[in-house]
């Protein structure tokens, strides 16, 4: 339900926005953190959850189906292959904060090399506003991450 009420937010601020701003792309952070907190048998409904996020993120916004739907399932599983390939030790709050930061990143730098309304330098400016507004959601998000781990460890 959470990963729900943030593709909502998400659309919403869009919508506000009016197009002139890009959001951070907040679901998939929910997403990310969802996997990053839950047992390791559970990874599969979050890949299914990131498909229908991002299918019906294209459905409503992009013309080319299936751009964010793979962008987010990719990301998704990159970051459970990146977290299970780290060890308990390697998992710092700086580390953590460079995977939801990095979740970031794909699906914005996918969307400057495709045609779209715009000037080529006027994308790498959203681009560049986008990536200011995710640094402080990042940290947030690993903040409560790291809270939540030494409250289950406590």
């Amino acid at each position: 339900m959470m990963h729900v009420a943030c593709w909502l937010v998400q659309d919403m601020l869009s919508v506000l926005t009016g197009g002139i701003l890009r959001i951070p792309e907040i679901f998939l952070l929910s997403l990310v953190y969802r996997l990053l907190t839950q047992e390791r048998d559970m990874n599969l409904s979050v890949i299914w959850g990131a498909f229908a996020g991002g299918l019906f993120w294209d459905l409503r916004w992009v013309g080319i189906p299936g751009f964010f739907t793979l962008s987010y399932v990719c990301v998704v599983m990159a970051a459970i292959w990146a977290w299970n390939a780290l060890p308990a030790s390697g998992r710092t709050p700086l580390v953590i904060f460079f995977m939801f930061w990095a979740a970031q990143l794909v699906s914005p730098v996918l969307s400057l090399f495709f045609p779209g309304r715009g000037v080529a330098a006027s994308r790498w400016v959203l681009f560049a506003v986008q990536q200011g507004c995710v640094v402080p959601l990042a940290l947030l998000a690993a903040f409560f991450f790291v809270r939540r781990m030494k409250d289950h460890n406590a």
